[in-house]
């Protein structure tokens, strides 16, 4: 897997790329054990401004960042500075060993529908973040019974799931619900529509010259 700095990477960020993490949270090795993958972590580089700051979307139960848009630390989809996420994930975790990152750069066989994303992002602000074992009981019930869960929450790879589905780029054979990050990985079997995701490259955070 080829490897480049934050800063080498920046230039070309843009609005639909996927980001990758490999965490060492204890939910972080139950995910990435369960699917046999390095990647436990999956959301979306978001940046208006082609030249400027690059935000990322997830969901998560993280709320050491605040969100960048509605300023506030609610679990759940939230907009925070990419590097920001990068620099500070698993710092809590005792002893601290370094997460690995990936990126993968999203294709375009036409423009992405900004207004209608930035829509669905405001929409979605403030629905929590399921628990763990909640987590597992839905990825259960989408992934291997193919039930829609009835709760109102979302998980990383639940919104990053709809989030592509809304903007007409990905669909999925599963409910979304079933969705775990491994399927945004180059091994997963995510149906792309009028576009193409590039392999993973790793992102060398540390060797970055942006500061906090």
């Amino acid at each position: 897997m080829n490897s480049q700095t934050f800063d080498e990477l920046n230039p070309a960020l843009k609005t639909g790329d996927l980001v990758l993490f490999s965490g060492q949270y204890q939910i972080s090795k139950m995910v990435e054990t369960l699917e046999h993958s390095m990647w436990s972590h999956v959301g979306m580089v978001f940046r208006p401004d082609p030249k400027g700051e690059v935000f990322f979307w997830e969901s998560t139960a993280l709320t050491n960042l605040e969100d960048e848009v509605m300023h506030d630390h609610l679990t759940g989809p939230k907009i925070v500075k990419l590097h920001d996420r990068l620099k500070t994930y698993g710092q809590d975790v005792v002893p601290y060993h370094p997460p690995a990152y990936a990126l993968r750069s999203l294709t375009l066989g036409r423009p992405l529908d900004e207004q209608k994303l930035i829509s669905y992002m405001k929409e979605v602000h403030g629905i929590p973040n399921p628990s763990e074992w909640n987590m597992i009981e839905e990825v259960v019930e989408g992934r291997i019974f193919s039930i829609p869960s009835k709760k109102k929450d979302y998980t990383c790879s639940k919104l990053i799931g709809e989030t592509y589905q809304q903007l007409g780029i990905a669909s999925f054979t599963m409910p979304l619900n079933g969705l775990m990050p491994s399927d945004f990985s180059s091994k997963g079997k995510m149906k792309l529509l009028d576009c193409t995701l590039g392999d993973e490259v790793l992102i060398n955070v540390e060797a970055a010259d942006v500061t906090l």
